[in-house]
Formats: C-alpha cells, sequence, structure tokens
C-alpha cells in the first residue's frame, strides 16, 4: 500500500518540479512576455491555496479512495492535454489541473491512518522523500527532454500519471464517509478569501504595495477570511460549517499550524532566487556562478537526494528524539543554512553545503508536520486536519514569496539584485526558519514513548 501510494505522489512532485524549466521557454513558443508567464504561476498558486480545503473537506465527506481517484484522474487528463494539444490556453487550464495533487497527501493520509495507523508516520516519510526527489528529477528530465523544444518536457509527466491512475485503484477503501455536503457559505468566503491574499501578495511587488488593485485585492480578501473564521468557529452543525476551524484549540494542530506557516515562508520561497544566484555572471552581477540552466537543474536533482534521505530519517527520529526536538532541528537547520550561505557565498563547495543544510531541513519539516498534523484529531476529519495543514504551508509560501519579490525590487541594481540584496533575502529568511523553530517548541513534550500530553 504504502509502495502504491509513493508511486502516486511521484505524479505530484513530476508536475511540481517539470514546470520550472518549461514555462519561462514558452515565450518564443507561443508568442507571450513575460508577465503572462508569471500569470501562470500566479494562476497555479492561487489553485494550490483554493483548492487545498476543498479536496480535503471532500475525501472526510465522500471517502478517501474515491476523491483519491477523482483527482488523480483530473491531473492525468491535465497532463495528457498538455502534452498532446500544447498551447497557451491548454496550458493555462492544464495547470489549474495539476494543481488537484494537492490533495494526494492528505486523502492518502486518510487511508493510512484508518487502515494502519502504526505506519502513518513511515508512510507520510516515504511519500515526502518520494515528492522531493521527484520535484528535483522532473526538472531535470523536463530541462533535457525539453533542450531543443520546450513544449516536448510535457511527456515526461505522462507515464507517471498513467502509473499513479493504476495505482489509485489499488488501495483499499477506508474510513466511513459523513456524506456531509459543502456548506457554500462558508466555502465561497474561504475559496474567495484565499484567492484576493494570494493575488495581492504575488502582484504585490508588480502593481505596487500602495496601488488600489493590491490594496482593494488584500482588503476584500482580508475580509472574506474573517467572515469564514468567523462562520468555521462557531458551535454549528457540521453541515453548516465548511472546515471545523475548532480543531485549532487543540495545541498540537495549532502549533504544528504555526510552525509550517513559517517552514513554508522560510523554504520553498527560496527555490526562484537560488536559481538566480547560480545563473548570474560574477563578472556582471558580483556574485554567482554563471551556471546555466541544465546546469541548476542538476544541481536542483543532486540536493533532493538530501531531502529525500531526510524525509525517510523523519519517522525514527519522531520516535527517539520526539516530535519537538525534531521540529526545532529541522528550523535550526534551514537557519543555518542560509546563514552559511550569507557568510559564503562566494564559494561554491560552501554555497553547496548551506543548501544541502536546506534541503535537510526541507525534507525533515515537510514530513514531520505532515505526520503530526493529524494526530489528536477524530478519524473523520484526517484528511481536513491535513489540509490545514496543506493551506498553512501554501500561504506561508506565498507571503514568503512577496516578501522575497518585495526585498528583490528593493535591491535592483541594473535589472539585477544587488549582492546586498541577496543578504537581506538570507537573513529574512534565516529569521523565518528560526521563528518556525521557536514556534516548535510550543509542541506538547512526550512524557511516555507512545504518549503524548
Amino acid at each position: 500500500m504504502i509502495v502504491a501510494m509513493a508511486l502516486i505522489e511521484s505524479l505530484s512532485g513530476v508536475t511540481q518540479g517539470y514546470l520550472n524549466p518549461i514555462l519561462p521557454a514558452l515565450g518564443p513558443v507561443f508568442s507571450i512576455d513575460d508577465p503572462t508567464i508569471n500569470g501562470i504561476f500566479l494562476i497555479s498558486n492561487v489553485s494550490f491555496a483554493v483548492l487545498t480545503p476543498i479536496i480535503s473537506r471532500l475525501g472526510d465527506s465522500y471517502g478517501y479512495r474515491l476523491v483519491l481517484r477523482g483527482s488523480t484522474g483530473i491531473v492525468t487528463a491535465g497532463v495528457l492535454m498538455m502534452a498532446l494539444w500544447p498551447s497557451l490556453w491548454t496550458v493555462t487550464v492544464g495547470v489549474v489541473m495539476l494543481t488537484c495533487v494537492v490533495g494526494f497527501i492528505p486523502l492518502m493520509m486518510g487511508i493510512l491512518r484508518v487502515t494502519s495507523p502504526g505506519q502513518t508516520r513511515t508512510g507520510v516519510s516515504v511519500m515526502i522523500g518520494m515528492l522531493m526527489i521527484m520535484v528535483g528529477l522532473g526538472g531535470l528530465l523536463a530541462g533535457i527532454v525539453g533542450v531543443t523544444h520546450p513544449t516536448l518536457g510535457f511527456w515526461v509527466a505522462v507515464p507517471f500519471a498513467i502509473v499513479a491512475l493504476v495505482c489509485s485503484f489499488l488501495l483499499p477503501d477506508a474510513g466511513t464517509p459523513t456524506r456531509e455536503g459543502l456548506a457554500l457559505a462558508p466555502l465561497m468566503a474561504c475559496s474567495l478569501g484565499l484567492i484576493g491574499l494570494v493575488v495581492a501578495l504575488s502582484m504585490g511587488p508588480d502593481w505596487g504595495w500602495l496601488d488600489a488593485r493590491t490594496i482593494g485585492s488584500g482588503l476584500l480578501g482580508l475580509a472574506l477570511l474573517v467572515v469564514w473564521i468567523a462562520i468555521d468557529v462557531r458551535s454549528l452543525p457540521a453541515r453548516k460549517r465548511f472546515v471545523d476551524l475548532r480543531m485549532l484549540a487543540n495545541p498540537r494542530i495549532r502549533t504544528v499550524s504555526l510552525a509550517t506557516f513559517f517552514f513554508g515562508f522560510a523554504s520553498i520561497s527560496y527555490f526562484g532566487t537560488n536559481g538566480i544566484f547560480l545563473h548570474a555572471n560574477p563578472d556582471k552581477a558580483g556574485y554567482g556562478f554563471a551556471f546555466s540552466s541544465l546546469m541548476i537543474a542538476i544541481i536542483l536533482a543532486g540536493a533532493s537526494v538530501f531531502s529525500l534521505l531526510s524525509s525517510l530519517l523523519t519517522a525514527p527520529l519522531l520516535r527517539v528524539i520526539g516530535e519537538r526536538a525534531t521540529l526545532v532541528l529541522a528550523g535550526l537547520l534551514l537557519a543555518g543554512g542560509f546563514m552559511v550561505m550569507a557568510v559564503a557565498h562566494g564559494s561554491f563547495v560552501a554555497y553547496c553545503a548551506g543548501f544541502a543544510m536546506f534541503n535537510i531541513s526541507l525534507g525533515m519539516y515537510q514530513a514531520g508536520t505532515r505526520a503530526l498534523s493529524v494526530e489528536g484529531v477524530p478519524l473523520a476529519e484526517t484528511s481536513t486536519a491535513a489540509g490545514l495543514n496543506e493551506l498553512a504551508l501554501s500561504v506561508g509560501v506565498a507571503v514568503g514569496a512577496a516578501v522575497v519579490k518585495m526585498i528583490s525590487s528593493s535591491f535592483a541594481v541594473s535589472g539585477h539584485i544587488s549582492e546586498s540584496g541577496l543578504s537581506v533575502i538570507w537573513g529574512t529568511l534565516a529569521v523565518a526558519a528560526l521563528i518556525a523553530a521557536a514556534a516548535s517548541t510550543l509542541y506538547p513534550k512526550r512524557h511516555a514513548v507512545g504518549v503524548l500530553s
């Protein structure tokens, strides 16, 4: 069962990794400019944020396996559409369809927790390991296959999609669906609120933070999110709530969600800057190593091995040194990695050492927070609790990316980020990582083996 889940999650990794080298190269092919390409990335970010709670909630309501099969089918259709008929419109629609991978882990965690609760942490570690390695490998394969024609890179995901779809029919059924429909009022408030907030954060650096569009979108998004929270924290019948936010009263769930937000802020938002740094010509920018896109893809694929290994070791770490210590260690490693990059980025070996620490933390916190996000909640809310953690990650990434983009714009010289701007980015993300470590200290301490207080 865990092998089948890992193969399904490989599709998530490939689809999240292979778009990075493909989309920026589509300009000449589709006759589109950089803002249009950035718009496609924005649509992807918005879709991730919006679909996370919806798919997770559907899993608890209508069955984990059923919703997983539907999600896998939609992703497979999107992959095939983009490969067979590549165009601006099919790619735009396909990117939205691909974001259904956001439900894979919450749904499979629901199946794991019901059918084999003792293997939940191990299963999550394996799935995250597969996700990490396939993000790097997917980008590398797409870069190699699409070196002459970018659209050929879309075929990289096709075999993984077919295998994942088949594996979704091999998993056992699990749990008793609540059969509760989605409450439309809080669902719309949550979805539209997330759209407004993510659009404001993503486009603020381009529109201007004081632009009416940025302020209006952000304020409207926040207002709708407040409405959603006000509805879902009230003591209402389950059918009238979209997500039971009262689960945040559980100190474990609250702590993990807070830590996840800052982990996402400090880590995934850095990948774009990492590519810029490695690609920069030191003779012109004063930093970097002038690597080609293919060389950068090779470095990312190699670094993903560290994430794979650390995620596989997370389950034993949680058991041996404890949940709190594991999350704190991940935060300290992440902060340490940024500090090494900031101090010794003139040396390729030293930069790789810092980036290795970054990737070790990435695999560790992704596996750790996801496994812990469902412990202590009723079985019927497993997918929703996991989805709440995914939502915290998505919003953290969006906020982090907006902050990084703002710093980049503020320290731009002749179209390039200045070296001092990079230092500010590394310092800012290190502080966010330390906040994640500090938040992790609030996780209830384990008093005895297998027992949490």
